[in-house]
């Protein structure tokens, strides 16, 4: 076995072995490790185990992600993934603890530009897994994750005029309820259970596990050319905004919070955090990435 199969080896073997977080999270983090260790081996550090790891090796990769021009939040979240897989062999602190130590620039969080998507009826009509396109009727509707619009149950959730997102369902299990107040959110629900019928499951069919269907979710989406699927809580976020506050986001052109009156700035602080427990975050200066700022 090469040196560079060795490493990679170590890093499989390690996330084998920890259940941490969720599937998803677990698998983003080793997918970004073993490119980390296939750049040291090009790099031509000969590294048999991630636990011999250096500080030097370490410096070589950041200077060679910011020669590739990589933003900083994927800088920072390659070096999130390098400290949690050296706590696993109590080295933790072999890497500083402050990204601007090794000249990791700021992460920009807040751009202002409006990412939202939408989906019209003829997009959907190119999906082919019927499964699939009630996913994504819901998350257009409510703005749910991915996740959610697949794992959720409607006849266990829709509760009077609440949607109520169980644990399970959601990231980090954080449940949340959503008031059903839109006539098409009333459509959409009344759609799924009309595909649904008396099934009772979640949007997977029985023979396939949610990572099956998460990948079939993947393929048919990308195939008909429908990227950024996240943009659909953007638009969701953008909508509750207008809504709650009579007035655009940042984000779709509206004024900046600093431009605003002090009765509108206490407003759209209430608007966001409506909108933040609607998407399921915990802190409000999230929806910022939503709406701007």
């Amino acid at each position: 076995m090469s040196r560079k199969s060795d490493l990679k080896h170590s890093i499989i073997v390690e996330m084998r072995n920890t259940k941490e977080s969720s599937y998803n999270t677990r698998a983003a983090r080793k997918k970004r490790l073993l490119l980390i260790a296939e750049q040291l081996a090009n790099g031509g550090y000969k590294i048999e185990h991630i636990k011999q790891l250096k500080l030097k090796h370490v410096e070589y990769l950041v200077e060679l992600w910011l020669q590739q021009s990589l933003s900083a939040g994927t800088i920072k979240n390659r070096m999130t993934d390098l400290r949690w897989i050296m706590n696993r062999y109590n080295k933790g602190d072999l890497i500083p603890a402050k990204n601007d130590a090794l000249n990791i620039p700021q992460r920009q969080y807040i751009t202002n530009q409006d990412k939202s998507v939408n989906i019209s009826e003829e997009g959907l009509s190119k999906i082919a897994d019927e499964n699939v396109k009630m996913s994504l009727i819901l998350q257009k509707a409510f703005g749910l994750r991915r996740e959610e619009s697949i794992k959720i149950r409607l006849h266990e959730a829709v509760v009077g005029d609440e949607l109520r997102l169980k644990g399970p369902w959601c990231k980090n299990g954080k449940s949340r309820s959503i008031k059903i107040q839109y006539p098409e959110q009333w459509e959409a629900i009344e759609q799924i259970k009309t595909y649904l019928g008396n099934s009772k499951r979640a949007l997977i069919p029985a023979e396939r596990s949610y990572i099956q269907q998460q990948n079939i979710y993947d393929q048919q989406t990308h195939r008909v050319g429908l990227h950024k699927l996240h943009g659909l809580r953007h638009a969701y976020a953008q909508k509750r905004y207008f809504d709650l506050t009579g007035w655009n986001c940042p984000a779709k052109g509206g004024a900046p919070s600093k431009q605003l009156t002090f009765q509108q700035k206490q407003l759209d602080q209430l608007a966001r955090l409506q909108i933040s427990q609607e998407l399921g975050h915990e802190r409000i200066d999230v929806v910022a990435q939503y709406c701007g700022k």
